[in-house]
């Protein structure tokens, strides 16, 4: 099933415009992001909002992530985890967002790579004519991310083996 109509209404939707260029967005004022979380609500979206703020280390938030996303007890706790956590996640009603307030306050680097794995899971989740959207609140309007999801063209599963080993 796809995730959109081919139709000029929908090309006006604040979620086809989100994926259309990717996975999510990114805010610094905080009234902007409480109107398009409000329009997701509207369409049934489920919406979980995480304060990244009181994610004091990396275990406290794979604790909040485990815990909103209701991850099992066999949840490892690490990006690894969240990656197929998210790929198993039961996507329903119109989609899935999640909101992330605050979020420079995480470590920059730990920051990237779980936006990295969210970008990851949005595109599988598509595949499946689901949509999962991240909304990214920051404090500080001049934080900067490296781009987000990028996937190296892979090698065809005939070939790959053999490309492998002469590198």
């Amino acid at each position: 099933m796809a995730a959109f109509r081919n139709e000029p209404e929908e090309w006006q939707r604040l979620d086809w415009a989100i994926l259309r260029n990717g996975w999510g967005r990114l805010y610094s004022k905080p009234d902007f992001l409480v109107v398009d979380v409000s329009w997701l609500r509207q369409r049934r979206y489920r919406v979980l909002e995480f304060d990244c703020a009181t994610w004091a280390d990396e275990q406290a938030m794979h604790t909040d992530l485990k815990q909103r996303f209701r991850f099992d007890e066999s949840y490892g706790n690490n990006l690894d985890a969240l990656r197929d956590g998210l790929a198993d996640y039961n996507v329903f009603g119109a989609g899935l967002a999640v909101v992330l307030h605050h979020f420079d306050k995480v470590e920059k680097e730990t920051g990237q790579a779980v936006l990295d794995v969210l970008a990851e899971n949005a595109r599988f989740h598509l595949l499946l004519g689901e949509r999962v959207l991240t909304l990214v609140q920051v404090d500080d309007p001049k934080v900067n991310y490296k781009p987000v999801g990028g996937m190296p063209i892979a090698w065809n599963p005939q070939e790959w083996s053999n490309n492998k080993t002469e590198q």
